[in-house]
């Protein structure tokens, strides 16, 4: 059994997924005369914002930013949802004893609303924002950071999440790797990142978590 999980937070404990598409959609539109895609969006998730607007339209970065905050903050309850699950997992999991924590690029104020707006911030006593670290993900400092605030050694942790960047980070900081299988990130994708295991629901990741890799999938298992 892990002594500790880390979780990203977008797409992985709530879906936010149509926020960010429409968040960049809105943003990027006057810029680019046009909408842009949800594949030309899905590799920026996961990756701080101001990376993800800048790889469109670098030299307009510092008029983009609030617009796609105010966007991001006006829309965000209507858009956002609770993944399937979660809330029944982490239960099982903290009453299991594993020390649970959140490693996002999200700056704090929106991880925190989002946390409790969902009433998921007291599972949580680790919260590794974008504001906490020098350097983001695929950076291992971020999951580093992580573990040593739960006081977890990397070879009893877990971290999963629905991005290439969450799996680099996790490797680099050499934790098990877990892909979110339900998130809107495209398969192969998250597959290109190499993730040790990659669970469909928040059931089998528990399970998982509980028993080891003998109920996990291995991700080369399709």
């Amino acid at each position: 059994m892990f002594a500790g999980v880390l979780f990203d937070f977008d797409g992985t404990l709530v879906d936010t997924s149509d926020l960010v598409i429409k968040s960049f959609q809105h943003t990027l539109a006057p810029y680019l005369g046009r909408e842009v895609t949800p594949e030309e969006v899905y590799p920026y998730f996961g990756v701080p914002l101001k990376d993800g607007l800048a790889a469109f339209v670098p030299e307009r970065l510092a008029e983009m930013l609030p617009v796609y905050r105010r966007f991001s903050a006006e829309n965000f309850d209507s858009l956002v949802r609770l993944c399937p699950g979660v809330r029944e997992g982490l239960e099982r999991l903290r009453q299991a004893g594993i020390k649970l924590g959140v490693v996002t690029s999200r700056l704090r104020d929106s991880t925190v609303y989002g946390l409790k707006l969902f009433d998921l911030t007291s599972f949580f006593p680790v919260i590794i924002c974008a504001e906490d670290v020098t350097s983001h993900k695929p950076e291992p400092e971020p999951v580093r950071r992580g573990l040593e605030l739960l006081g977890v050694e990397a070879g009893a942790a877990a971290m999963i999440g629905d991005s290439p960047h969450d799996i680099q980070a996790a490797r680099a900081a050499g934790v098990t790797s877990v892909a979110a299988g339900w998130s809107r990130v495209p398969r192969e994708q998250i597959q290109a990142a190499d993730p040790e295991i990659i669970v469909d629901t928040m059931a089998e990741f528990v399970e998982l978590c509980l028993d080891g890799y003998k109920r996990g999938r291995l991700a080369g298992d399709g």
